[in-house]
């Protein structure tokens, strides 16, 4: 009795995947990419607008627009211990100094960002006070101005070949290569800032000498620092534990694989996206959202609200306070009447043993006083 609804589920099972089966070779062959590489570039910077991110043919990747939304969240110790539960799994190097009148965090990372290897390196700095709440405690780094941003590069190279190359005067410096998989310790970044003045690079490599940098890590030439970025020395995010971390990059994996394995017929990136947007648009929704999805800022959107002067979570109001009574009892006349200071003074009279109500007094030791006299 049991085998036969598990033989009817079977055969469910199997004709389902038979018909996604039969729909997808439909589609694969009356598939034909666009052969005007530019307006292919521009369809898909077009649907990656919202997200913040663009396409560059030159070079392959993908990278941070200088405005895109990512600016108005800024950066915070948070951000990095939720990124695995966005499948991203990223060394994390923060870097901060005090320049100006205010507190920096110039950030280094490099890792696998769902199924695209990536590195960034990121400039944030802040006047506030820390953050002193039960669900974070610690330093919120806001967005910095146009006249802070600074010239910065990296090269990014994977077990000694590069695979990825960029430079740029910004606040976010990005890129990622879409189907590449990454241990993030396979990767080295050689990363270059430089500096408005002497001051400002010195008070940075001091702190990079603070967590640990030694000479062979480092070198500067003028205002510019550069950085051989391979293991962190940071204390690196919790949820980087080694079964978390060995959890999401099966999923990386096996991700990038089916993405190389339903492109196999296409070699140009542009190629590729265009044929998986038109033949398999759940795997088009997973890359785009490989792209710093905004669901790991909304989870802390709760910060904004607080720097803004609104509690994350709402309180009840206080009850209303019961009205005042129109006058009280004074204790110094506990056998006789209630006083009733607040009542209008009676006429003009002489104060007899046990009256408490008194002529233009105050309370009732003044009228205790008048019965002695």
């Amino acid at each position: 009795m049991l085998a036969t609804p598990i033989i009817i589920i079977a055969a469910v099972v199997i004709i389902a995947v038979l018909a996604v089966v039969i729909v997808w070779r439909i589609r694969s062959r009356r598939f034909r990419p666009n052969a005007n590489k530019r307006q292919q570039q521009m369809e898909l910077n077009a649907d990656l607008k919202e997200a913040g991110f663009a396409y560059e043919i030159n070079g392959d990747y993908f990278y941070s627009l200088m405005d895109c939304w990512q600016r108005e969240v800024g950066y915070c110790r948070l951000y990095d211990e939720g990124a695995p539960l966005f499948n991203m799994i990223m060394d994390c190097e923060p870097i901060t100094f005090s320049y100006g009148g205010k507190r920096w965090l110039i950030e280094l990372w490099k890792g696998q960002y769902g199924i695209t290897t990536g590195g960034e390196i990121g400039i944030y700095n802040t006047e506030r006070e820390d953050i002193d709440h039960e669900k974070f405690q610690g330093t919120f780094y806001e967005n910095i101005r146009d006249d802070e941003r600074l010239p910065m590069s990296y090269v990014l190279k994977r077990n000694g070949k590069v695979i990825l190359r960029r430079k740029d005067v910004h606040w976010w410096l990005t890129g990622f290569k879409l189907g590449e998989f990454s241990e993030p310790d396979s990767l080295v970044m050689d990363a270059s800032i430089t500096f408005p003045n002497r001051e400002m690079r010195d008070v940075f490599i001091d702190s990079l000498r603070n967590l640990g940098y030694r000479k062979r890590e480092f070198s500067v030439r003028r205002n510019t620092v550069r950085i051989h970025y391979t293991t962190p020395h940071s204390v690196q995010p919790e949820a980087r534990d080694g079964l978390q971390e060995a959890v999401v990059q099966k999923t990386n994996r096996n991700n990038c694989r089916l993405y190389e394995f339903s492109t196999e017929k296409y070699s140009d990136t542009l190629d590729k996206v265009e044929y998986i947007k038109a033949i398999m648009p759940e795997l088009y929704v997973i890359f785009v959202d490989s792209l710093y999805t905004k669901g790991l800022y909304g989870a802390f959107e709760w910060i904004k609200d607080w720097l803004i002067g609104k509690r994350p979570d709402p309180r009840p109001p206080k009850p209303p306070r019961p009205p005042e009574p129109p006058c009280s009892q004074d204790p110094s006349c506990p056998q006789g009447p209630v006083c009733h200071l607040c009542y209008p003074p009676p006429p003009k009279r002489e104060c007899k043993p046990h009256d408490c109500r008194c002529q233009n007094t105050d309370s009732c030791d003044d009228c205790k006083g008048q019965k002695e006299e």
